[in-house]
């Protein structure tokens, strides 16, 4: 309860830093001013440190599709085998599209015992923007990557739709395991992947037949968790992409059996208990 409690204060946060940082404002300010207005928004009289070793980002320069540019976390980039009390551990991770009209894309709480390394997922860009990633660690500390994408049109980009014909339907969760990238790699650290069907609708979308706006509507809690165990959870925004994608490595507590719990803005719940699926 404490953790949900959380990432709804964080919830709150995303909004504010939506409303207080409007696209009326991006359109007035440089690349810095617009990144030093989100930090004093949502990290004010804090300290933001780049390190390259504790948080590291990675985005294509350019992106085939600006409604799925693919990103990519790596926390403890240079230290993966820190052990799980080290305090420079990373226990969150903000997401930011600087030039969108919700700049905080997503916040992820890692898991304490999960080990969490890497995070690949899809995100919609609105403009030309610099992306950061802002790694709070353990003891308290902000570290932040920066990247730079060039898109057009990813908030207003229509979507397939809520119930493609002959797919499956709204909500559907998918999980599957990864075949590992080295082969003496620790036996106990397991890759996977988490989709869920869904629109995840921005408001900026156009409905082709009526030209009326299509209500917002996107995950905005998503929990992965391996027995009792959280790996990690999402407070997600309008810039995840359609049906969103969650690649994630973590440490096996040995319980083949995971649980995903996700809820959108509409007030709709699904869920998933089962064993990861066969590697791919």
């Amino acid at each position: 309860m404490r953790r949900w409690q959380g990432l709804a204060a964080t919830a709150a946060i995303m909004a504010l830093g939506c409303v207080a940082l409007s696209p009326a404002r991006a359109a007035n300010a440089s690349p810095g001013e617009t990144w030093k207005g989100l930090v004093d928004a949502l990290f004010p009289h804090q300290t933001l440190t780049e390190d390259g070793t504790i948080i590291k980002l990675g985005t294509p320069l350019s992106a085939e599709d600006a409604a799925l540019v693919p990103v990519t976390l790596h926390m403890n980039y240079t230290d993966p085998d820190l052990p799980l009390s080290d305090p420079h551990r990373v226990k969150k991770v903000t997401l930011v599209i600087d030039e969108n009209p919700s700049p905080v894309a997503a916040v992820f709480e890692l898991g304490p015992k999960s080990d969490v390394t890497k995070i690949e997922t899809r995100v919609r860009v609105n403009q030309n923007t610099k992306i950061h990633a802002v790694a709070e660690t353990v003891d308290g500390k902000l570290y932040v990557s920066e990247s730079f994408v060039a898109a057009a049109g990813g908030c207003s980009a229509p979507s397939g739709g809520m119930d493609t014909a002959g797919g499956p339907p709204l909500g559907t969760i998918r999980l599957r395991g990864i075949k590992p990238e080295y082969v003496n790699a620790d036996a106990r650290r397991k890759e996977a992947v988490v989709m869920i069907k869904h629109p995840n609708n921005t408001g900026m979308q156009m409905n082709a037949a009526t030209h009326l706006y299509v209500p917002a509507r996107y995950i905005e809690a998503l929990r992965v968790s391996q027995g009792n165990d959280l790996i990690f959870a999402v407070t997600g925004g309008i810039s995840i992409s359609e049906d969103p994608n969650f690649r994630f490595d973590y440490l096996s507590n040995g319980s083949a059996e995971m649980k995903i719990t996700a809820a959108d803005t509409k007030g709709t719940k699904f869920a998933k208990d089962g064993a990861v699926g066969p590697a791919m």
